[in-house]
């Protein structure tokens, strides 16, 4: 018997509230919690469960349900899930259910033995009768609706029907919730899509302009310094470019990266790629700038690799390419200025019949002003085993050429004969608002030489100011004979050659080696004695010579009694066989003693015992 005009009126309520709550776009879980409610409703159940296949399609969970609780429900689905398995002995009534797309009812489990496998869950849960019936759409079962009663019950023919029926309707919902939810995700997926691609269309956009920034500044011309400040302003942090022997190039804050950065062999930047590394306790990425494949120089950048956006990374590589043009129009300007510079030292210091007012001609169209008193610095470096590249003092040369840009008046620098020549002006006025004498900048300037990773020494050589142009010759001589004279000590040292006095012109004898065995034959005997007893008489010596011979002021400055300082005179004169009291032989005395030190043989040094 069917339903009444009343009942059939809840029934068509019941169905119509399941349309409404899809046409909501009500979620999927609220939705199917409440076709589980409908049906206790409709149908007199006591409650009632909503199964779907998991998504590997072995097993059947519940994704709606009414009357149930909450901890059941976990529990079923997380350790007893229905099975999906044909034909399996003791298979589930759900499953038979979903797999043949009949309706299974058992009116009491107590007399279903092959139920004996699920009686525990329905003792839990404490029904004893149920219906699964499958939810079919389209001729495909895509889950069930099981409705449970606590006493035994029988289905006939007509409840079967009606919850077939509200099973149709429940599939239709389902299916229908389902292509929502997966428009819904496709909508989404789409607005994603498009909010990347927007932002990707951004990301080209700004490229685009680092691009035509970086640019920009390679056409204006404004070297390395121009790309580490444009690059420290894209990016938000401290920038620093060094060339490829670790001498620093630019730098966007005052904060200086010393010179224990790691030697370019340490960082494996030849395939192009930002390499991160730790320096001073601080992180920094750093980039190759690279020429023909070889890396002539290094872009530090402030910030862990970490940080870096996708156009943090381009910027940097855009920069390191710019970087790359500029180093590459730095050296070849350079080139061409260092060979007219180096033709002009060497026409100013090996040509006797100069012309002067044609140097000074040619030095002010260089950006020189050579009309004034000058004094030379001839500066040597020796770099150590293994160096490769430009020859020392090419490299030394663009180092200090870097160093006196921009200041006024412009010192003239070159490189001649393996030597960093430098003729200074009276006062030399550096880009920092100092100045300094023409001994102070070289010793300013040997200290920046000698910061280089490839440099092991740095010995310079400072002449006695020159008023004319033609003594540059000598004063070259003078300056290059100190320098092959001391090429053997092995300390660094500044020689200033203040006045011409017997040793300057001792130092412009090309035979430096006669030099050495002069001095060596007069002063030997006293230098071995000094290494054998640990002595002083060569320090004794040169406070003598000081103190014009003057027994008791030298006594005073090395703090012993004069006739201690006679006892040292006489051994002297014991081991050399000359007497210094004689004229020539303190001459050949105090000419070799010179040589002595220029040479390295032996530093003197302040007090000391000797007899």
């Amino acid at each position: 018997m069917g339903p009444d005009h009343d009942e059939l009126r809840r029934w068509l309520a019941g169905i119509a509230d399941i349309g409404a709550a899809v046409s909501r776009q009500e979620p999927l879980g609220d939705l199917l919690n409440r076709v589980a409610r409908t049906a206790c409703s409709l149908m007199g159940y006591d409650f009632c469960g909503v199964f779907l296949p998991n998504p590997e399609g072995t097993a059947l969970v519940i994704r709606g349900y009414h009357g149930l609780s909450p901890e059941y429900v976990d529990l079923v689905n997380a350790e007893r899930p229905i099975l999906l398995s044909a034909g399996r002995e003791g298979e589930a009534p759900t499953s038979r259910a979903f797999r043949t797309g009949d309706i299974v009812a058992l009116e009491d489990i107590g007399l279903e033995p092959q139920f004996g496998p699920w009686g525990g869950v329905a003792q839990e849960q404490g029904y004893r009768a149920l219906v699964s019936v499958p939810l079919r759409r389209a001729g495909t079962v895509v889950g069930t609706l099981n409705c449970y009663r606590r006493q035994p019950h029988h289905f006939d023919g007509a409840e079967r029907e009606l919850v077939g029926t509200l099973a149709t309707q429940v599939a239709i919902a389902l299916v229908t919730a389902q292509l929502q939810a997966r428009e819904r995700a496709t909508i989404g997926e789409l607005r994603e899509l498009n909010s990347s691609l927007s932002k990707q269309h951004a990301m080209l956009r700004r490229a685009e302009e680092i691009h035509v920034e970086l640019t920009a500044i390679a056409l204006r011309g404004e070297g390395i310094g121009g790309v580490v400040t444009a690059l420290a302003d894209l990016l938000g942090s401290d920038v620093l470019a060094d060339d490829a022997h670790g001498s620093v190039l630019a730098r966007s804050d005052g904060r200086p990266l010393e010179t224990d950065a790691p030697p370019p062999a340490a960082l494996d930047l030849t395939d192009g790629s930002l390499v991160e590394t730790m320096l001073e306790g601080e992180t920094f990425v750093v980039s190759a700038v690279l020429l023909d494949g070889e890396v002539v120089g290094r872009i530090w950048v402030r910030r862990p690799l970490a940080f870096f956006t996708g156009l943090d990374i381009r910027a940097t590589e855009h920069a390191s390419v710019v970087a790359a043009l500029e180093l590459l129009r730095e050296r070849t300007a350079a080139d061409v200025e260092g060979r007219l510079r180096g033709s002009l030292v060497a026409d100013l210091l090996s040509d006797e019949s100069l012309d002067v007012a044609a140097v000074i001609e040619r030095a002010r169209r260089m950006g020189h002003d050579l009309t004034g008193p000058h004094t030379l610095s001839a500066i040597a470096v020796r770099e150590i085993d293994g160096a490769a590249g430009l020859p020392a003092a090419e490299r030394a040369l663009a180092t200090t050429t870097r160093l006196l840009a921009g200041m006024d008046p412009l010192p003239l620098a070159a490189a001649h004969r393996g030597l960093v020549v430098v003729l200074w002006p009276d006062q030399i006025a550096w880009r920092d608002g100092t100045t300094d004498t023409p001994r102070e900048a070289t010793e300013r300037l040997a200290d920046a030489l000698g910061k280089a990773r490839s440099v092991k020494q740095v010995t310079a050589a400072v002449a006695a100011p020159t008023p004319t142009l033609p003594g540059l010759r000598t004063a070259f001589r003078t300056a290059r004979g100190a320098l092959e004279l001391a090429a053997e000590s092995s300390d660094p040292a500044i020689l200033h050659l203040a006045e011409l006095t017997v040793d300057n012109l001792l130092l412009q004898v090309s035979d430096t080696e006669g030099l050495r065995q002069f001095a060596r034959r007069v002063l030997g005997p006293v230098l071995d004695y000094d290494r054998e007893r640990s002595t002083d008489l060569v320090t004794t010596l040169h406070v003598l010579l000081e103190h014009d011979m003057d027994r008791k002021a030298a006594a005073r400055e090395l703090h012993i009694h004069p006739n201690t300082v006679l006892q040292r005179m006489h051994r002297i004169e014991d081991l050399t066989a000359l007497k210094l009291s004689r004229p020539r032989d303190l001459l050949e005395i105090t000419t070799s003693l010179a040589v002595a030190r220029i040479a390295g043989m032996r530093e003197p040094r302040p007090g000391g015992s000797g007899k």
